[in-house]
């Protein structure tokens, strides 16, 4: 049985481990790092947490405790927010714990930072690895046990795999991409292209048939049975049922991906493509859809809104807008890379901050050393 801790267990992601791994048969968390944020669901999930056993803590030091686990699971944010907490349980991990320790890092991150934690984690003698989560929140709350379940993207040391295995399991539904460190990570964003290109896709349907067939309004039965017949072509998206679906027919514009996080794995995903040697065709698509997730950031500031609000902007004077702001922020420069650059600098501040998509090991070692 594993001894775990718990950083990011109260997220919409990881929360539902505590449900998952009740009764503690091939995991048992002894702690759970709580920031104290509000939210029903939180409040749920400190509930799920206590059921199972687990003591929820206001900080990283009492996270460790004496030293006495096996390992870290940490699912919070992207590569700003991430860095500086991976260094420091590495640091506390080290100077604490008597046995070998991994940390098991299931956020999306770039592969740049999979690769450098790698090598500041090994420096320490402890073992990293990524294994990020696709799925959403609807497949982390189904786990292992349903076919819907969300998919666990593995890579890395395989031993290390084959001792998680029983407890993936529960979670969700894992797989193997080989020993390089950062294949789970570059499956994660290889499978945002699908998912972004697939939004672009039914949001250009939804906005057509709108101005066509539906008094250049969104939502309604009609619009719904329309897309949903539709969808069952050549064309079909699974971003119909996940996400356009429910701003057509429930006028739910904030439940599914956050546009907060999903810009910052569009701008990754442009990268991959970028230093995979995918020409303009292939990389131009992720840059203009973490231009139009900015674009939401900066109209709406403060909201909660899903990837497929933006379809919102683009029937009537919002799809202007957003031609403008894309034209002014530089989408369209001479190179990609250039695009790209433009694209991060007209993130607000905060979430630029997130992004750092390429981090070494002495950042790694700056923010580990205070």
């Amino acid at each position: 049985m594993l001894k775990l801790v718990y950083v990011g267990g109260l997220g919409m992601m990881a929360g539902p481990a505590a449900i998952h791994l009740t009764p503690a048969e091939t995991a048992r968390v002894l702690r759970v790092h709580d920031r104290g944020s509000p939210g029903e669901q939180k409040v749920s999930f400190r509930l799920a947490w206590k059921e199972h056993g687990a003591e929820l803590v206001p900080d990283f030091d009492r996270l460790i405790g004496d030293g006495d686990l096996d390992g870290v699971v940490v699912c919070a944010g992207k590569n700003g927010d991430d860095l500086p907490i991976i260094a420091e349980l590495t640091r506390l991990l080290r100077a604490r714990c008597r046995r070998p320790v991994f940390i098991l890092h299931l956020s999306t991150v770039s592969p740049p930072f999979v690769e450098a934690a790698v090598r500041f984690c090994r420096q320490a003698g402890i073992d990293y690895a990524n294994y990020p989560l696709t799925g959403g929140p609807l497949g982390a709350m189904l786990g292992g046990g349903d076919p819907r379940g969300m998919l666990i993207l593995a890579s890395g040391e395989r031993p290390l795999y084959e001792r998680l295995l029983p407890t993936l399991k529960r979670l969700g539904h894992p797989r193997f991409f080989g020993g390089e460190p950062a294949a789970g990570a570059v499956t994660k964003l290889i499978g945002q292209h699908l998912v972004f290109n697939g939004l672009a896709g039914i949001s250009s349907a939804t906005a057509l048939h709108g101005v066509h067939f539906n008094q250049h309004r969104l939502g309604g039965p009609e619009q719904a049975d329309y897309l949903g017949f539709l969808n069952g072509g050549a064309g079909g998206t699974r971003q119909w049922e996940v996400a356009m679906k429910k701003g057509v027919e429930e006028q739910d514009w904030a439940q599914g991906f956050s546009i907060r996080h999903a810009v910052v794995d569009a701008i990754y995903a442009a990268r991959l493509a970028i230093d995979s040697g995918l020409p303009r065709f292939n990389v131009q698509p992720m840059i203009d859809a973490a231009f139009a997730f900015s674009w939401l950031l900066e109209s709406y500031p403060g909201q909660n809104l899903a990837t497929h609000a933006i379809v919102r902007e683009m029937v009537g004077p919002g799809a202007a807008g957003l031609d403008r702001f894309m034209a002014q922020h530089g989408a369209w420069g001479a190179t990609v890379e250039e695009s790209l650059d433009a694209c991060i600098g007209s993130l607000p501040g905060p979430v630029q901050g997130t992004v750092w998509i390429s981090p070494t090991v002495e950042e790694f070692e700056r923010a580990a050393a205070g």
